[in-house]
């Protein structure tokens, strides 16, 4: 038999509760209950002895029930005798969460009943079926009957876990937990987009550059502008800000840093100077990769063949590599010189052809064909200090009073000479090609700069003179112009001879202003040969073994200085000045030697019986040098082995 309970909800007292067998014991199991008038209580049996022996049943209050519910309780019989009885509420039905419970044991008497009082107590102040939260209902305001779950007006809230207790509930979760107050480890709100770590939610700032989403914005380290354009002390390109490697703040970097570039100015068609560092080409024609270990020269660059020139033609760091170790210098004496001091030299067609000039002396020379002639019309034979030559051959010859000119011809023609008006001391003559004919430049000790333009036959001013551009307020003894026109330097002294000056003239700029520049050394005296090699380099030098060199606009600084290996207490005199490199300079001195600066110091690479007054030369590997009493010394490279 099973074991039968029969809910009895007819007041205080069992009635017509019984099995066949009215004999048969039975528990009358009363439950009384107070602060509700709706819910479901369920009365639960079970065998002491075998809690597998266990029956339930249900019984609904509703406003119309008294406070007490009755309910027989008669044993099976393979059951004990000892029962556990449960009385347990729900809210609003059967299956709403139990609000109370009562327990009592109790055994069935063989005959008659035993009675069995049960006491649950639950609140529902206003009756709408459900109890207040603090009953263990779901009532969240138990004054009001309109606010009930699933009501218009539910008085239940949202909550979400706050697994880190930083009080931001968790926003992955999508299904949160309803209830009038928040459980244990629960919030409102739900906007934590790290719920693992208490230093990562709303609330906070983005206090680690770390890629984290430190206060959930959605975007990781907002505040630290990465990826926004910056300006870097680093030669960077296109840096933006990063965190830095601590996290702790930003960097302004890049993965790409700027590269030097690199331009030609020696005109070798090799790009070796610094352009800078940039990102892109700072000016027209420059590259990525230097080709050229020295921009002072068209004689030195990556990849061209070494020549015995005392350069290192090849960039490969050796000078001369495979040529003989001594370089002689020649004597080149010509018909025609006899012993007349020379006092200047000019060579043209790449050094093979060129004129010699002294008092008197006019002379034309081709040393491949091994011919000179003299010039022997009047107008030619002045007592000439200076001669330039123009790369067409043409000649132009300076001396006191005087500018001449003159071409090559079989015939024993006369010079176009002029006589300058007020009869300047002319020191020096150079001049600039151009393909209408040469302008030139004479300087004299007076301190006047003249130019004369083609035609030769019809100067600028006045009529068949050449005019002074400018008088510089010093003794001027040379001059010299850059191949490319763009710079002019005039050198020489103070009046009283004891401070060495120099002018500068850019013959492409309007105006005919020359500006001062600076040497600094205090006792030069008078400078008295120039070279411009190019417009980024030039060399002077002078009295006291002076040597200058130019670098760039107005920068000068003294070089070693020339003393004569012959045991000199004072160094020498420098009389004039040939440069083919920084690390290839030539001068001849008072002391009858000509002398080589490798970029370091000065040797004596030609010892001359006579004093030499003037060299020339348009490749390192010719060059002519002339002096007293006619002498003319030659260098030609000796060729490779």
């Amino acid at each position: 038999m099973r074991l039968f309970l029969m809910a009895v909800l007819c007041g205080s007292v069992l009635a017509g509760c019984k099995k066949d067998d009215s004999k048969a014991g039975a528990l009358n199991v009363t439950i009384g209950y107070s602060g509700f008038t709706r819910g479901c209580v369920t009365v639960t049996a079970t065998d002491v002895d075998d809690d597998k022996n266990t029956n339930s049943t249900n019984v609904e209050v509703t406003d119309t029930t008294p406070g007490k519910v009755s309910v027989a309780v008669f044993r099976e019989k393979d059951w004990g005798r000892v029962l556990d009885v449960t009385a347990q509420v729900h809210e609003f039905n059967c299956s709403g969460p139990v609000v109370a419970t009562d327990t009592a044991k109790a055994h069935v008497p063989k005959e008659g009943k035993q009675d069995v009082p049960l006491t649950v107590s639950a609140t529902d102040k206003d009756r709408d079926g459900y109890f207040s939260v603090a009953s263990g209902g779901t009532d969240c305001d138990d004054d009001e009957i309109s606010v009930f779950p699933g009501a218009a007006i539910d008085g239940r809230k949202d909550f979400y876990p706050d697994n880190d207790g930083d009080t931001f509930g968790d926003k992955k979760v999508t299904t949160p937990t309803r209830a009038c107050e928040a459980p244990d480890g629960f919030v409102e709100d739900n906007s934590d987009c790290n719920d693992a770590s208490a230093l990562i939610h709303p609330a906070t700032t983005e206090q680690f550059c770390d890629g984290e989403d430190d206060n959930c914005s959605g975007v990781p380290d907002e505040t630290f502008q990465l990826g926004q354009s910056c300006i870097s002390s680093e030669p960077f390109c296109g840096p933006t800000y990063r965190c830095s490697p601590d996290k702790l703040s930003k960097v302004c970097f890049s993965e790409t840093s700027a590269t030097p570039w690199f331009v030609d100015v020696d005109g070798d068609l090799k790009e070796g100077a610094d352009a800078g560092i940039s990102c892109t080409r700072p000016v027209p024609n420059a590259v990525e990769t230097s080709s050229d270990c020295d921009e002072s020269s068209r004689f030195v660059a990556n990849g061209i063949n070494e020549v015995c020139d005392r350069l290192d033609n090849n960039c490969m760091g050796g000078v001369d590599e495979g040529c003989p170790t001594t370089f002689a210098w020649t004597d080149a004496g010509m018909a025609g010189v006899g012993t007349t001091d020379l006092t200047s030299v000019g060579l043209y067609d790449e050094g093979r052809k060129g004129w010699v000039v002294g008092p008197n002396k006019l002379v034309h020379f081709d040393s491949t064909a091994g011919t000179s002639r003299e010039f022997t019309d009047s107008s030619c034979k002045k007592d000439w200090t200076a001669v330039w030559v123009a790369q067409d051959g043409r000649v132009f010859v300076a001396a006191h009073g005087v500018l001449s000119t003159q071409v090559f011809q079989e015939a024993d023609e006369p010079c176009f000479t002029l006589n300058v008006p007020t009869s300047p001391d002319f020191n020096d003559i150079t001049g600039v090609d151009a393909p209408t004919g040469a302008t030139t430049y004479a300087v004299a000790g007076n301190g006047k700069i003249y130019r004369w333009v083609p035609p030769y036959g019809g100067p600028e001013n006045p009529p068949d003179n050449p005019g002074p551009m400018i008088t510089v307020a010093a003794n001027l003894r040379a001059v010299s112009a850059a191949k490319s026109g763009d710079l002019l330097l005039a050198v020489g002294a103070n009046s009283a001879g004891n401070s060495a000056r120099v002018f500068q003239f850019n013959p492409t700029q309007s105006g005919s202003n020359w500006s001062s520049e600076t040497l600094g050394a205090t006792d030069a005296g008078f400078l008295r040969g120039v070279h411009v090699l190019s417009s980024h380099y030039a060399y002077a030098v002078g009295d006291n073994g002076y040597a200058f060199e130019r670098t760039g606009s107005d920068q000068w600084r003294a070089l070693a200085r020339v003393n004569v290996a012959n045991e000199r207490t004072t160094p020498t005199n420098v009389l004039d000045v040939l440069a083919f490199s920084k690390n290839g300079v030539y001068g001849v001195t008072s002391d009858n030697t000509i002398e080589f600066f490798n970029g370091e110091s000065w040797k004596t690479v030609h010892p001359s019986p006579q004093t030499l007054k003037s060299l020339d030369g348009l490749l390192p590997t010719q060059i002519r040098a002339v002096g007293d009493e006619g002498t003319i010394v030659n260098f030609t490279a000796p060729p490779l082995p």
